[in-house]
């Protein structure tokens, strides 16, 4: 065998150790590619956009993220909004009283 025809097969075995390396990358970054689209489809599936603090005329602050409230402001309205959810958990339990038949309790009694 002619020295040159080992030249020529190692030649031909880089060529395919090439190509396989070429054919690998692009199916890596073709798979890469699709996992880039899969996460930026869960991420619009699970951003979310900070609602703004209701407006109220006058107020300085309005439309700023609750982040930027001011804490008085901020203890007033979740006060008052507890207070909201404590009289609508009283209303539920009174009308499941009634529905019930049960009798009602003293505190359930408005005005007293």
């Amino acid at each position: 065998m002619p020295w040159w025809s080992w030249i020529l097969i190692w030649v031909a075995l880089a060529a395919v150790a090439l190509l396989f390396y070429v054919l690998i990358g692009y199916r890596l970054f073709r798979q890469f590619m699709a996992v880039l689209k899969e996460v930026e489809a869960a991420g619009s599936r699970l951003s979310f956009t900070p609602a703004a603090v209701s407006a109220v005329p006058g107020d300085p602050g309005a439309g700023l993220p609750a982040i930027f409230e001011d804490p008085e402001a901020a203890r007033l309205r979740y006060e008052g909004g507890k207070a909201a959810r404590k009289e609508a958990r009283r209303e539920r339990r009174v009308e499941r009283r009634h529905l019930r038949g049960q009798p009602r309790a003293w505190r359930d009694i408005p005005g007293l």
